[in-house]
């Protein structure tokens, strides 16, 4: 069963309505009876916590704290807002599971982010969801995650290339075409926010993964990676378009033109800066944000296009959080991404290969959803939530199984 969700989960999540959330409890729940469940049933060794361990709990458990504690000094605990940063939490079961798992099941997650990218673009090809904005998505997704979600899935895919072993030629093929169908489904949604990923992303590839290699090697590389991306430009009008609209957008906003795209996420930063400011270490509280859009408006920080826009969400995560929690939403926000992310650098040299190349991918999927996080609310979704929290567990596992078992093998 764990080796049968290590290779679905990613693909489930694009094709399956709830997948993400359902098999992310479903796991949640098998790993605590594996861990503290009966040894003679379960065959599990008794927990022996270690600093990873540790550490990934706390911080998964931080965005759900944080939460309650900004509700309970307002008065005010709202149900519905404990369920997304719940989702963190239950990833922390799975986590402590998996790196106690042998690497012989570990090992089916060789293809599952390449099944999961190929996926993302077959969907948008086979039966697509047009949004109102004439963008490409699923049917039940909107474009601007599903977008960030498929990159994110495409760069897995090519990083996973000999990864527990020397891939066979059919392998290596899945592997690219992950990459190209990753690419061209980001394309096809037009989520240029995520696109400010891929240079940083990219650097950071070419920095780790070109430690000791040839200086052909570090030539070919980067004019490979410039070569994709300008590839896309030149045979992409959606690419080139959505681009272009920034400047665009700038422009209409220096001339009073406020409610174009960007023009909305500029003022919807002002109103969270100036909530910042005035209360900043447990903020609004439960909706504070969308609460506060009525009176933005009427003061005429917002236009009402934009405060009808941030009734729906901030379009930046970490001013989601301080705005509504404070500061200590913000500090668990980080966690989140800043511990995990420790983690993988520090792994990234570890004597075994399959673990240092989980610890790169790792690494480059947090740093990933934390670039999404600038542009649009990443966690304000249970599937966006549930799949970046399980993602972070499977990886981390897959970055750390060494450890427990001594030589990873």
């Amino acid at each position: 069963m764990p080796a049968f969700f290590l290779l679905t989960y990613p693909a489930a999540t694009l094709l399956l309505h709830g997948g993400a959330s359902a098999l992310s409890i479903a796991a949640a729940v098998i790993s605590l009876a594996l861990l503290f469940g009966p040894r003679m049933w379960t065959g599990f060794a008794p927990l022996r916590w270690d600093s990873a361990d540790t550490r990934i709990c706390i911080a998964m458990a931080c965005p759900l704290a944080a939460t309650l504690v900004s509700e309970l000094r307002h008065l005010s605990v709202i149900s519905n807002t404990l369920d997304s940063p719940s989702r963190f939490l239950a990833a922390a079961p799975l986590f402590l599971v998996l790196r106690r798992t042998s690497p012989r099941t570990l090992a089916w997650a060789d293809l599952s982010f390449a099944l999961g990218a190929v996926v993302s673009l077959a969907v948008l090809l086979v039966a697509p969801k047009v949004s109102g904005i004439d963008r490409l998505s699923s049917r039940f997704l909107n474009p601007i995650h599903y977008g960030d979600i498929a990159l994110v899935l495409g760069a897995l895919s090519i990083l996973s290339l000999n990864w527990w072993r020397k891939d066979n030629l059919p392998v290596r093929v899945i592997k690219i075409a992950g990459l190209v169908a990753g690419l061209a489904a980001s394309v096809l949604t037009g989520s240029r926010g995520g696109w400010i990923a891929v240079p940083v992303v990219a650097v950071l590839i070419l920095y780790v993964r070109g430690r000791g290699k040839s200086r052909r090697w570090k030539l070919v590389l980067p004019i490979a990676m410039l070569a994709i991306v300008v590839g896309v430009f030149t045979f992409s009008h959606t690419a080139r378009d959505r681009v272009t609209d920034i400047s665009s957008d700038l422009l209409h906003y220096e001339q009073g033109q406020r409610d174009t795209s960007l023009g909305i996420r500029l003022q919807l930063y002002e109103a969270a800066v100036k909530i910042i400011e005035a209360h900043p270490v447990f903020g609004l509280g439960a909706h504070g944000f969308r609460d506060s859009m009525p009176s933005f408006s009427a003061s005429g920080v917002l236009t009402p296009v934009a405060a009808q826009t941030g009734e729906g969400e901030t379009h930046n995560q970490m001013l989601a959080y301080l705005t509504d929690y404070g500061l200590i939403g913000g500090l668990a926000l980080l966690a989140i991404y800043v511990v995990p992310g420790v983690i993988f650098w520090k792994r990234l040299n570890t004597p075994t290969a399959p673990a240092g190349r989980a610890a790169l991918m790792g690494l480059t999927f947090v740093v990933g959803f934390w670039i999404f996080g600038l542009t649009v609310e990443t966690f304000d979704l249970k599937l966006t939530v549930a799949f970046y929290a399980t993602m972070v567990a499977i990886l981390a596992a897959l970055a750390t199984y060494a450890d427990k078992t001594g030589n990873g093998t």
